[in-house]
């Protein structure tokens, strides 16, 4: 299929490099988990996983029931979603670009054979080993460098799994594994020592999970959803303001800036007549036929 990028992942930052993506005329597939665990589902398309579609900033995206359905949706021109954690769609569609948009720290399965060109967000990937380049999302000067060769920095510091901006005193996690239950949604201004969520673990034991600071809910997990312990359920900012959480955020603006940067810069290396020869062509994707 022509002009076609897959996502893997739905979270902020692959919505980022998603609105990108197809704002520049690009067929977009992400893929994601039938029960996402992203947090800032304000601007996340991960949530058309659960609810058949997911607006961000005017752009939709919108679930597939299965691969075929996938096919018509891309053909169709519209940003579309397939529950296909392991990627196995990937293989059967051939895109010319794959991303790793996961953000887990480590690299999931992720290799340069998926498709001629392969990109990865944030640690856990060797650019030149395991993609062919990887995008820095870590805050501070070098966010969203393009890495060619080795890891970006944050795979460097293994003890630090948040990034600068998310400093540890934002973030709640949950004490149990067991049900959430949001007590709260995204942009409630909560108070110090304010209950966000309630857990309730197999036994009916219930754990309280409370803010530790005044600030705005900028994340916060899907209520209902069973979690593990240690996970991310909720994200409060200090200095965010309410109308904030509904729009793409400066770093996802960032990420998603770079990564079509990186594929723009691709094809232009193509041997292929590159995409600005001659902008009124119908035919000025041809690196990606």
């Amino acid at each position: 299929m022509k002009r076609l990028i897959i996502i893997r992942g739905g979270g902020e930052l692959a919505t980022g490099a998603a609105i990108f993506l197809f704002r520049a005329g690009f067929r977009v597939l992400m893929l994601e988990k039938p029960q996402p665990t992203s947090t800032r589902r304000e601007v996340s398309f991960a949530d058309a996983a659960l609810d058949g579609q997911k607006t961000v900033e005017r752009i939709t995206c919108n679930l597939a029931t299965n691969l075929d359905d996938a096919k018509k949706r891309l053909k169709n021109n519209e940003l579309t979603m397939l529950v296909d954690p392991d990627g196995k769609s990937i293989k059967k569609l051939e895109p010319k670009v794959v991303i790793d948009a996961i953000l887990a720290n480590e690299n999931r399965g992720m290799n340069k054979n998926m498709a001629e060109h392969t990109l990865a967000l944030g640690p856990g990937f060797c650019a030149g080993r395991d993609v062919d380049a990887v995008i820095e999302t870590m805050r501070g000067h070098n966010m969203g460098r393009i890495v060619h060769e080795g890891y970006s920095s944050r795979s460097h510091n293994k003890a630090s799994q948040v990034d600068t901006d998310d400093h540890i005193e934002h973030l709640l996690f949950a004490p149990m594994a067991g049900k959430f239950e949001a007590l709260h949604h995204i942009s409630f201004a909560a108070k110090k020592g304010e209950p966000i969520a309630v857990i309730t673990d197999k036994d009916g034991n219930k754990a309280t999970v409370c803010a530790q600071m005044d600030g705005v809910i900028r994340g916060i997990v899907r209520d209902g959803f069973q979690v593990r312990a240690n996970q991310k359920i909720a994200d409060i900012n200090p200095n965010m303001r309410q109308g904030d959480c509904f729009t793409v955020s400066d770093k996802a603006r960032c990420i998603g800036g770079a990564v079509l940067s990186a594929v723009m810069s691709w094809s232009l290396k193509k041997k292929k007549r590159g995409f600005f020869a001659k902008l009124s062509d119908s035919d000025m994707f041809d690196s990606f036929d």
